[in-house]
């Protein structure tokens, strides 16, 4: 019986001596791998200052500009009202003016002059042209 527990321990040392053999391989990359993200964080943590500081400055140069559109768009905007204030009160003053004007003599009698011009074109059209002749 004692056989059988050394045996089994030189089986269970050689297997115990394998697994080392073939996970120094894997540590030593797992290492290497550890190593090169050490220099990339230290690398990061030097520029990420700098690369906050101009994140910074691009987003006082977005809000400066926004401001400014804001101001323009405000401007804008107010001389389009009055423009509209002003063309609104125009074309209500027309509408007030433009019926009582039509009623004064000076257009009626043109009216009714170009009704005789237009009545007389007809009779001159009618009386000029040949008899059995269509159009």
């Amino acid at each position: 019986m004692l056989m059988y527990l050394e045996i089994s321990l030189i089986i269970f040392g050689i297997v115990i001596i394998s697994l080392i053999i073939f996970c120094i391989p894997i540590l030593i990359q797992l290492w290497r791998t550890i190593k090169d993200a050490a220099v990339t964080l230290e690398t990061l943590n030097q520029s990420l200052p700098a690369i906050l500081k101009n994140l910074e400055e691009i987003t006082a140069n977005i809000n400066n500009s926004t401001a400014a559109v804001n101001r323009e768009v405000q401007n804008i905007t107010g001389a389009i009202d009055r423009f509209q204030f002003v063309v609104k009160n125009v074309v209500n003053s027309i509408e007030n003016i433009a019926p009582k004007t039509m009623n004064l003599p000076v257009f009626q009698t043109a009216r009714n002059v170009f009704a005789v011009a237009k009545g007389v074109r007809a009779f001159l059209y009618v009386f000029f042209s040949k008899p059995g002749a269509k159009g």
